[in-house]
């Protein structure tokens, strides 16, 4: 038969145990494998807008908030079964390449990129999503604070739609504003992104909050709605996983971002038709 002062003595020594492992802690060095940056990074998409197209190469980076290196000396076409179109290396920007002609894309079409560097070819195609119809836009709405006489936003897309994805792109400028013409213009200046994709995440939902952007009266608002493929979509929910939507309660294991391009270069090139409004904050 035990005795209450042995069972009590037993549970102390057991505590002490645990408290006494549970307190050790080893250093370890871990010697971390940094992947050789000789591939490239591109990012560029083709809209139904008449305009300038640009295509970014830039190298990848090893070291968080390190400045990424622009790649130069590239050659770069972009063609369809209609037309090539030839880009050149803008001067004041290296690693950003721009169309030669203006042109816009044409819903439905296949696009390919080429892009020739150092004798080594990388490729990618992509199909330009038709807009949206003006009569199914749906306008990012605005409303006063109740605390000053500054703006917000509201109505924000829906982040999940299985039928319909897109990219909004809100461009916020109050440099002309009353009270603002002698301010940095920079300083008067936002630009946020909202996106409805086909799945709902747990860590989108959980996400850490974001800041929110209060505006004066007077202020151009631009909203653009860029259509995406449902492979358009997928890279951008990848991407938002490894940046936006982590640190919050519900992180996912860090994995590789779909791409488009061939062997030796990541990023995506895209197509996407695009719907824009532009109204002045009344």
């Amino acid at each position: 038969k035990l005795h209450i002062p042995f069972l009590m003595k037993k549970l102390i020594t057991s505590l002490f145990l645990i408290l006494l492992f549970a307190s050790c802690e080893e250093r370890s060095e871990w010697e971390l494998e940094t992947a050789a940056n000789d591939f490239i990074v591109v990012d560029g998409i083709i809209t139904n807008e008449m305009k300038y197209h640009t295509v970014t190469l830039l190298r990848p980076v090893s070291q968080l908030n390190e400045k990424p290196q622009p790649v130069s000396g590239a050659t770069l076409l972009v063609s369809s079964e209609l037309q090539v179109y030839s880009f050149h290396e803008d001067p004041a920007r290296a690693g950003t390449y721009i169309s030669d002609t203006l042109f816009s894309g044409i819903r439905n079409r296949t696009y390919s990129l080429l892009i020739n560097l150092d004798n080594k070819v990388y490729s990618a195609k992509a199909v330009l999503e038709p807009p949206v119809l003006l009569t199914e836009f749906v306008p990012i709405g605005y409303e006063k604070n109740t605390g000053d006489n500054l703006y917000h936003l509201t109505n924000i897309p829906a982040n999940y739609n299985p039928a319909s994805y897109a990219m909004y792109e809100i461009l916020l400028d109050w440099s002309t504003s009353v009270g603002y013409e002698n301010a940095d213009p920079d300083s008067c200046k936002a630009r946020l992104y909202y996106y409805t994709l086909p799945t709902i995440d747990v860590s989108e939902v959980f996400a850490p909050e974001v800041e929110n952007v209060n505006f004066p009266a007077g202020t151009i608002l631009t909203q653009r709605r860029y259509s995406l493929t449902r492979e358009h979509a997928g890279f951008i929910r990848a991407l938002l996983l490894e940046s936006t939507w982590t640190g919050g309660y519900f992180n996912t294991a860090p994995a590789n971002i779909p791409t488009t391009l061939s062997e030796g270069a990541t990023g995506f090139f895209g197509a996407c038709g695009v719907m824009e409004k532009v109204e002045v904050v009344e």
